[in-house]
């Protein structure tokens, strides 16, 4: 487990470094002076470096973000879970006991009340 986080934590620390390149390398694409030209002479190939940067950045959010613990969604469950329990035994439908979970934490429409309405549904065929 500590192996994991130590992974995170040094996963969030190339995504500060290539954010920071990639804010550079913005700002100075096709400058005779930039830092770059250390290492590449020729500033025809700075549009390809700031796109394969902005690239790593966006690879580096997307496993970021897969590779998360679990939601806050999905902890109020878990945490919940005995009462959820007593409300299956009780005859409610997973459809009420969705509506009535997500109700309390104030959600009502829209986008974000559909996705986190299918994850709490996902959540409770499990059960």
């Amino acid at each position: 487990m500590k192996a994991k986080r130590n992974l995170r934590v040094v996963m969030f620390i190339l995504l500060g470094i290539f954010s920071l390149l990639v804010f550079y390398a913005v700002f100075n694409t096709g400058n005779p002076n930039s830092l770059f030209r250390l290492i590449i002479k020729d500033p025809s190939y700075d549009l390809l470096i700031t796109v394969g940067l902005g690239l790593v950045v966006g690879l580096l959010v997307i496993v970021i973000t897969a590779t998360r613990e679990g939601s806050s969604l999905t902890h109020l469950l878990e945490i919940n879970n005995d009462y959820i329990c007593e409300l299956q035994q009780k005859g409610k439908t997973d459809m009420e006991i969705a509506d009535s979970f997500l109700d309390k934490l104030g959600s009502k429409q829209g986008l974000l009340h559909r996705l986190a309405k299918r994850r709490v549904l996902r959540y409770l065929s499990k059960l």
